[in-house]
């Protein structure tokens, strides 16, 4: 006869917003053929041409930053989750994104983030058009010699498309909640509290490439917590702001994540 399941599903709440770009951004999309004067470094986009922000990008990110806060890096550099070892069910990172590990190393059940693809709002991609702009711009970058001051010989300039600062794109992220072991989903509604915190060390960071010369800052607006019949709750005024700790999220982001989360049992 199997063990008990441990995990009942509770419900899930909807985080909803807008992604602003605040500084060139990058998200590499491939090139598949070589153009003469053509970009060297294009950014990834739909089949109908239009930039887009893919969720394991942002997923990945997050995830990186996570990480580091709850000081869950080893030197081996691999993804927290990914080794040999037991894994403690209560782990904030693995209850968040997920594992690779088996089930007897870790029993905290299934990913409880799934992010979405961020696409470009409706206005201000026709604004941008309707203005006789493009969606996309490009970079030239080049490599200095350091001794003569000028661009290094043989070293071409490199031609690299970035998403434009001002561009406004669609967010949305749906957080799953359980209830592990009778605790009334008391853990992931604090998983759910961290992920939200964690938007807040996106912004202080930087999302895609080269962000540590300037491109990929990024911001959140509007943002909102939903769940199916219960009335919207703002986060703007309470997701930003504060010091990180792997003890307890802030109290502000889980008093605005209970007042929501008033579960019942789904089905």
């Amino acid at each position: 006869m199997s063990a008990e399941v441990k995990l009942r599903f509770l419900g899930q709440s909807v985080i909803r917003g807008q992604l602003n770009v605040m500084s060139g951004l990058h998200i590499g999309g491939g090139k598949d053929r070589i153009e003469i004067g053509g970009i060297d470094s294009p950014v990834i986009k739909t089949p109908e041409g239009d930039p887009y922000i893919p969720a394991s990008s942002l997923k990945g990110k997050l995830r990186f930053l996570l990480e580091w806060a709850f000081g869950k890096v080893n030197a081996s550099g691999q993804v927290w989750g990914s080794e040999g070892q037991e894994f403690e069910p209560e782990d904030a990172v693995l209850r968040i994104f997920g594992t690779s590990a088996k089930r007897d190393a870790w029993s905290g059940g299934p990913t409880r983030l799934l992010m979405r693809d961020c696409f470009l709002l409706d206005h201000w991609r026709s604004k941008t058009l309707d203005a006789g702009r493009e969606l996309t711009e490009e970079k030239t970058e080049v490599v200095i010699d350091r001794i003569a001051g000028s661009a290094l010989d043989g070293v071409g300039a490199r031609q690299i498309e970035r998403v434009p600062p001002g561009a406004e794109f669609e967010f949305e992220a749906v957080f799953r909640i359980y209830e592990y072991e009778s605790d009334q989903g008391a853990r992931d509604l604090e998983c759910l509290a961290w992920l939200i915190q964690g938007l807040d060390l996106l912004q202080q960071d930087a999302l895609g490439g080269s962000g540590s010369r300037g491109y990929g800052r990024i911001g959140f607006s509007g943002l909102k917590l939903e769940m199916a019949g219960r009335e919207p709750v703002q986060l703007d005024n309470v997701f930003s702001g504060h010091p990180f700790s792997p003890n307890a999220p802030p109290a502000d982001i889980l008093n605005a994540v209970k007042s929501i989360n008033a579960l019942q049992p789904a089905g």
